[in-house]
């Protein structure tokens, strides 16, 4: 369950048990991406090219095509793209489970030694 109350210090109050549903949701969501990822990469095999014939307009729509998965603003970049800032998120998001955990820690610690 998430609590929806601010803290007395003006921030979020976070329970254990959502980090662990945070965790395991962003696990999820990174295991869809790769799955979309190695899709994509498979379209890209020799064997998946479109084959729309030798003509000018069957060479470009095949050209297109390969753009579209490949190229620079393709598929394939903008998964890239996805990928490298949910990485940047969940080590930001480890980062603060990390230091959440140990002031957690500290002022249990403080607690019992007073």
């Amino acid at each position: 369950m998430y609590t929806q109350e601010s803290s007395s210090a003006g921030g979020w109050q976070v329970e254990p048990e959502q980090v662990k549903e945070f965790a395991l949701a962003v696990a999820e969501v990174r295991a869809h991406f790769e799955a979309m990822r190695r899709d994509a990469e498979e379209l890209m095999h020799p064997a998946n090219s479109p084959h729309m014939g030798t003509s000018p307009v069957g060479s470009a729509l095949s050209d297109k095509f390969t753009d579209r998965l490949a190229g620079s603003d393709g598929l394939l970049d903008q998964l890239g793209v996805a990928l490298k800032r949910m990485d940047e998120f969940v080590d930001s998001a480890e980062q603060t489970v990390a230091r959440y955990r140990a002031d957690d820690a500290n002022a249990a610690h403080s607690l019992r030694t007073t």
